[in-house]
């Protein structure tokens, strides 16, 4: 399946949201993320069915002042 990821093209076989982070090893802590530009809330991970040619942008919290 092709996958748009932070604006990178990058093609997979997983079927839900968790299962692409747990694959791409992406941190839990400290993320949100987005499908099509809807914020998918963490507890729909592992529920939420990926489709050809999503746009995912995975958005790290930062620190600072």
């Amino acid at each position: 399946m092709r996958l748009i990821i932070n604006q990178q093209e990058s093609h997979t076989q997983v079927a839900t949201l968790a299962e692409l982070i747990a694959q791409r090893n992406i941190p839990m802590q400290g993320i949100a993320v987005a499908v099509n530009a809807q914020i998918v809330p963490r507890q729909q991970w592992d529920s939420h069915l990926l489709a050809e040619n999503d746009n995912i942008m995975v958005i790290s919290a930062t620190r600072g002042g």
